[in-house]
């Protein structure tokens, strides 16, 4: 790992000054970075995506215990440094852009790159981290569906675990339960699709420059038994997109609203299929009740 000393001649050198708005903030603790490396307990045949690579502390640590590793960062000059240190290893894959097509897909050269299973270690910057998550565990989801209904057909990624650093606040979201102010529609994607546990916190002060708040590991371990039981992924993220949108309002409510995921007579037999009161609030609307009000949604002449 690079010691602080090293990161900043390296920068000086270059000309750069980290970006606080691309949440360009290093690790530089390696206790921390030890920490995370057995949090994700990567397998020497995996395929590792890291997305947020910097100049690579965390890569050169990856490459040493996974077959390939795809480095994916968004700034030219760091991505370049990257390629500096560690191009000329022949299991690293080296990706200069965003990891995100927008809110609602994986790039396609991050998808090109990686193997049909692979693993996510990272350490990620706030601004992507929770449409990162959230689009790893569904493409998932749909690589299981694919794998199930077109044999030999090339379809996402599955990622078998999920591990990074994250702000506090979005750890809290990811694994948050009902009736928890943090609990959204990210909550009930990681409670149906994966088994999720906190890790340690990384303080500040393990960072440079050090941010203005306190960040947490997470480990996801995808649930193919626990992600069979959803039928339909798209009817799901549309109710928690539309029930979440005004959460203190009654789940009832939604039958006068134009996005309403159904018509109000066949959301009403939804809820009772669900066993969900319509005077219910979402935050009270545990992540299997969801699951079933999706899945009748979804069922024809559900929606």
């Amino acid at each position: 790992m690079q010691t602080l000393r090293e990161l900043r001649r390296q920068l000086v050198a270059a000309g750069i000054r980290p970006r606080r708005r691309l949440g360009q903030n290093f690790l530089i603790d390696a206790n921390l970075l030890a920490a995370l490396l057995a949090l994700a307990e990567p397998s020497p045949d995996a395929c590792v995506l890291e997305v947020g690579a910097a100049t690579g502390s965390l890569t050169e640590e990856l490459l040493e215990h996974c077959r390939r590793v795809v480095a994916v960062e968004a700034d030219r000059r760091l991505a370049e440094l990257l390629r500096k240190r560690l191009g000329e290893r022949g299991n690293l894959t080296v990706i200069v852009g965003d990891a995100l097509a927008g809110k609602h897909a994986l790039a396609p050269a991050v998808l090109d790159a990686l193997d049909e299973r692979a693993q996510l270690v990272a350490n990620l910057p706030y601004s992507i981290a929770t449409p990162l998550v959230a689009l790893c565990l569904s493409a998932s989801w749909h690589a299981e569906r694919a794998a199930d209904g077109q044999a030999g057909a090339a379809g996402p990624p599955r990622f078998d675990r999920l591990t990074f650093t994250v702000q506090q606040e979005v750890a809290d979201r990811l694994l948050a339960g009902p009736g928890s102010g943090a609990y959204g529609p990210i909550s009930v994607l990681v409670a149906l699709l994966a088994r999720g546990r906190a890790g340690p916190a990384v303080p500040a002060t393990a960072f440079w420059p050090r941010p203005k708040v306190a960040s947490r590991m997470v480990r996801l371990d995808y649930d193919p038994a626990a992600a069979a039981r959803l039928a339909d992924l798209d009817a799901l993220q549309h109710v928690l997109r539309v029930a979440f949108a005004q959460r203190r309002k009654q789940l009832g409510s939604l039958r006068k609203r134009r996005d309403a995921p159904a018509a109000p007579g066949a959301l009403d037999a939804a809820f009772a299929a669900a066993g969900i009161a319509p005077a219910g609030r979402p935050a009270d609307v545990g992540p299997e009740q969801y699951r079933a009000l999706a899945d009748a949604l979804a069922e024809p002449g559900g929606a």
